[in-house]
Order: C-alpha cells, then structure tokens, then sequence
C-alpha cells in the first residue's frame, strides 16, 4: 500500500487522498483487516489473501511497470507469470500480519495518521498543510473502497511493528566492520608465470581414431552457446500460419479527413505538443497590501523567506517546472502561466491571496496538423489494419472450428501457409547452420510452442508479441542422435587442438611449477618454459594486465612464497602464481566517516537475513513452505480468465 502510493505522489489526484483517509478513521475506526468473503485464494494462519486484494495488486503491479515502460502490456506480465509474484508477495505479507496480531500487536488511529503525514502527496503545495478534500473518485480508480484503504494501511503499519522490532534489536560490533575493511582493503603482491598457447609445439594431424576416441569421450562438449557439438538435437518440420500486423499495415491507405479531425481532438485534449511549464516562489500573505509589500521587496532583491520572517507570514513554497493542472488554485495558475519570466506580480487566488515570483519557463509546443501528419497517418492505418487482421484471424478460426486443415483454413481465409524443414529449437537445420532471421522470427515463441506440441497436431491460437498471432502444426519429429565423425570432423579437430594445447602446457606449467618449487628463479624458468613472468599487487576484488579476477582471487587462497598453479585459465593459457608479500590495512587509516558506512552495510545484510529467515520461518509454521494451499480457481477468476482452459 505504502509503495502504491508513493508511486502515484506526483499525481495531481493524489493530494486529495488524505481526506478519504481521515473520513475511514473518523466512520469505522481501524478495525481488523482480511475479514474473510469466502473468497480467499490462500490462508495464512488467521489472515487471507483475497480475490480482490490480488486483482488490485496485479493491476496495480502493471501500473508500476508501464510508469518505466509504456508500452509494457497485460499480457506480457501474464506471459513472465507476474501474477505467481505478486501473490507469493502477499502471501508472505499476510504470514507477517499473521504473526503480528498473534503476538497482540496493534494500530491505533494515532498511529495511521502519523503513518500517514509521511506522505509528502497530503500536502497542499500551496500552505503545506494538510488537504482533506475528498478523494473517493480517485481511490476508486485504483480499485479501493474507504474500508479497504483503511485495512491495507494499517496492516502496513502492523506489519512495519513487528518488522522493526526484529530488525531493531540488532547491532554491529565494532570488530566487524573492522575485519571487514582488513578483508576489502587488503593487497596481495604477486608474480605470475604466464604460459600461453604461442609457446605451444606444432601438433601433427590427428588420425581418425584419435578423433572418434575424442568424440566418444566429450559427447556432451557444447560450444559457446551452450548448444551440442557432437549430438544431433532433435529436430522438428512444422507448418506455420502467422497473422502479423506489419504485413496487414502495409496494403492500407487512409483518408486525411478524419485524421484532420482527430488532430484536433488531440489539441483539445492536451495529448500531443510540450505544455507550457513554470518554476515559481510564492508566498501567502493576507490582504492585498501586504502582497504589494513583498512583491516591491521581492522586486528589489530581497530573500523571500527573511521578508516572510520580518512579516510573520508561513515559509516562502517553490516550485519547478510545474505544468498548470499541477498548481491546485485555477486562479494562481492562470495568472503565474500569464506572466513573464522573471516577473513578480499579486494574485487573488481561489484559496488565498499570493505575492509571486516567475523564476523560469517554457512556453508550449504545438505541432501543426503538417507535422504530425505521418505520425497520424501511420497510428489510423495500424487501426484499420487490426480490424483486417482479426477479421481475416476469425475467417480462418471459423475454417478451422468447421474441421477444416491448416491448409484449407489459410486458403479460406487468405492468410499466407509457411512450410519449414525440420529444425531444432534454435532453427537450425539438419546442417546445423544458424539462420540468423529465422532464429529472431522463430526462436523466441513458436519454436518453444511447437517442441510442446505432438507430432500431427496443431497449437490453439497463440499471441506472439502485442499484436502478432500465430498456429503451428508439427509434421514430422527427427530424434536426436549422436553425430557420426564426417558430420563433426572440423569441430572435433579444433577442440582435439586445444586439448593437446592445454595438455602441454599443462606439462610445461607442472614442470616449471617443480622447478621453482626447487629454488630457481622465476625469470630463469620463464626462459626454459618460453613464458613471460607479470607483477602486480592488487585487492580481491580487482583485476590488472594479464591478472584475470579469477588469477587475483587464487592468490587469496595461496600462501606467501608458495607456487600454485592457477586454475580456471582455459586450456589456451597456464599460471603459476607466487605471492611475494601481504599487505595488510590498519583500521585506524580508514578515511573519515568509512568504517561507519561499512558498519551501516552490514547491519543491512544482517537485518536482511533476519527477516530472510523469518519470512521462511511465518511461511512453514503457516504450511506455506511448499506449493499448495492456493485456490487457483479464484487466481483464475481475479485475472480474469478460464479456470478450465489452463488446466
């Protein structure tokens, strides 16, 4: 509840909320929350998670997303299974209540209002006091009644009790934030005996047995995708029939009157052009004669709020970069977007009188019918052409429901038929050869919904982007299969290759490892082994030259003057790493203020845990743990669809 409305605090609907909330307190008091309807999807000791309670959380999940992103859809959060997020959320929500009431927590009405004030959208940006204007129309718009405004944020208020007694009995010893800065600050001087693939001696051709042995025994090698080098995946034929927007759009013209009107709907309504915006000061003064006052001291240089002491008068309010439906009092708008830049002027407003200062501004843009002709044109043409599509997607529906095959339904219809050889899940052929366009076109939702699919048989109708549809048939099903050496024979040679590269450097890196190990010295080795000797001293966390993070981190493991072979180097590389000294930190060099935000960190990570813990803990003593105990028929019924299709 408190996320959602922070979220809206910008909203121009928002300020008003704090009127409704006082109207609950005042007519129902606080009261308990989740009474139960007999529509709980999950129970969680003595609270429930209701069908409505989830509908608003859902939608309210996607109002949040679409803030970032516009055009994220409803159906794109159905399709990332948003919804199973959303509900866990609650459910662990309602475990914590749960626990609260148990223990005999409560809010009082003191309580919801302090929680409440915090809320900087119950401000009026005019005095800075409270608005009690009412609200229901807005809180209606995001799916609440009075009551259920009221339950949701004292339960916040409950939940946030019992939350901060777990986390706010812990502290963090002094000694912890100073082994950790030891350990994060600490430096590690190193040389490094680098054997790469150059030094390598040239490898004689490999006979066919070597290469089928090699084969047998990495049958599960991939290769920089994670995909098989040495198996055939299996591989399916499908036949496929797309219903896709584009290619509907492009055969549509569109007639410019109604466009001419829309255009001007749009003018009207504010939806196209940059608005005018104001930065403003302002003070409440009141009477006319004192606003003269400040607005002549204003004029001549003066701070605002040393004249809104002098005067007694409440601290001078600033805006910036308001647009007009943001300034509460019509009267106060219209007279700021009517004065100059720099100007200081009185206002009689709707609600006080005002001296006011114009501190910046843009005027307002407007595009001319011209301009946003091609825009216009190409929004109108998208429309018709989805009124094409669909009628085009329910002639070959009805085809279909009559018996008609995928064939006869895309000629009934008119609709293009595409035909594929069999492919694996990335749409690569028997060749095992990338097609770029037809992985992007294929890859990302038909494929998967064919490989789902039995052999014969044809998928419902699926929707593939915002506005595309799709029905593939699968035809034929190749088997996967273990791929004979003249199909593999130029991948098998090159991983073959850098085995027997990584074999002797391997010997070459042991050999040198024993030979420092006996004494000698590092530049020396580097001349017999062909390597080159590095040095660098560095933190855990960082990386240099020829030192990889994983290099850095194995000297953190090794001990000073010890030759270690550094593993995690691929084949194409050896190291043989020696750590010549460890610089140690002192705490008391820290910079000022450091050891403090590290000691603020982990006591973070450790209220973290804490309720990490605790969280798992609510959830198996309320038998919430594993899956069950969800009414998926009413997850059904809050999202709105059918129960019996998903099952």
């Amino acid at each position: 509840m408190l996320t959602l409305l922070r979220a809206f605090a910008k909203s121009p609907w928002a300020i008003v909320i704090i009127g409704l909330l006082v109207l609950a307190f005042a007519l129902t008091g606080v009261g308990g929350v989740f009474t139960g309807t007999g529509t709980a999807i999950a129970v969680v000791g003595n609270q429930q998670v209701s069908v409505s309670q989830f509908s608003r959380a859902f939608e309210s999940e996607i109002r949040n997303i679409q803030q970032q992103d516009p055009t994220f859809t409803r159906e794109q959060a159905l399709a990332e299974e948003r919804e199973n997020q959303v509900l866990n959320r609650l459910i662990v929500l309602a475990a914590f209540s749960a626990k609260a009431e148990e223990l005999g927590l409560s809010v009082s009405d003191q309580a919801l209002l302090e929680a409440a004030s915090q809320f900087d959208i119950f401000q009026d940006p005019a005095t800075g006091d409270y608005s009690f204007a009412a609200g229901r129309e807005y809180l209606r718009q995001l799916g609440y009644t009075p009551r259920q405004f009221e339950e949701e944020l004292a339960d916040d208020v409950l939940r946030a009790q019992f939350t901060s007694t777990l986390a706010g009995g812990i502290s963090v010893p002094a000694e912890f934030a100073s082994n950790r800065y030891r350990v994060t600050e600490e430096r590690r001087s190193m040389r490094g005996l680098f054997i790469d693939a150059s030094t390598a001696d040239a490898i004689e051709p490999p006979t066919d047995e070597e290469l089928q042995a090699f084969i047998d025994e990495n049958r599960q090698a991939t290769d920089q995708l994670g995909l098989p080098v040495f198996t055939g995946t299996e591989l399916r034929g499908i036949t496929l029939v797309r219903f896709q927007l584009d290619d509907f759009t492009a055969n549509e013209t569109v007639d410019e009157e109604p466009l001419r009107e829309f255009y001007d709907y749009q003018l009207e309504t504010g939806q196209i052009g940059t608005p005018a915006t104001r930065g403003f000061l302002q003070l409440v003064v009141n009477d006319t004669e004192t606003a003269s006052q400040v607005v002549d001291r204003l004029t001549a240089g003066e701070v605002a709020l040393d004249i809104a002491n002098d005067l007694g008068l409440p601290a001078p309010f600033e805006q910036t970069e308001s647009l007009a439906y943001q300034v509460p009092d019509q009267a106060l708008a219209d007279a700021v977007f009517a004065a100059a830049v720099g100007e200081t002027i009185v206002v009689e407003g709707a609600f006080a009188t005002y001296a006011v200062q114009v501190t910046s501004g843009t005027d307002a843009v407007t595009p001319s019918f011209q301009e946003q002709l091609p825009e216009l044109r190409q929004a109108a043409a998208r429309e018709q052409a989805l009124d094409v599509m669909y009628n085009t997607m329910g002639l070959f529906q009805d085809a279909l429901d009559s018996g008609a095959t995928l064939e006869e339904a895309a000629a009934a219809s008119g609709s293009p038929l595409e035909m594929f050889a069999p492919m694996d899940r990335v749409a690569r052929g028997a060749d095992r050869e990338f097609n770029f366009p037809r992985y992007a076109a294929l890859s990302a939702d038909i494929l998967p919904s064919a490989f789902d699919q039995f052999e014969g048989l044809a998928t419902d109708m699926q929707q593939f982007n915002d506005t595309d549809f799709f029905i593939v048939r699968v035809d034929s099903i190749v088997e996967s299969r273990d791929l004979e050496l003249s199909e593999v024979r130029e991948e098998a040679e090159i991983l073959w290759r850098q085995s027997q590269i990584g074999i002797q450097l391997q010997a070459r890196a042991e050999e040198a490892l024993a030979q420092l190990e006996a004494g000698e010295d590092m530049d020396i080795v580097a001349l017999t082994s062909g390597g080159r000797v590095e040095t660098a001293t560095l933190k855990r966390d960082e990386s240099a030259g020829e030192f990889a993070g994983t290099v850095v981190r194995e000297a953190f493991f090794a001990e000073p003057g010890q030759p270690v072979i550094a593993s995690g180097t691929g084949d194409g590389l050896r190291v043989i790493l020696v750590v010549d000294d460890i610089v140690h930190v002192d705490p008391a060099a820290a910079a000022l203020g450091e050891m403090g935000l590290l000691s603020t960190t982990i006591l973070g990570e450790m209220q973290e845990d804490m309720l990490i813990m605790t969280q798992a803990a609510l959830l198996a003593e309320y038998g919430q743990d594993e899956e069950g105990g969800i009414d998926a028929r009413l997850v059904d019924q809050a999202l709105g669809r059918d129960s019996n299709a998903n099952r």
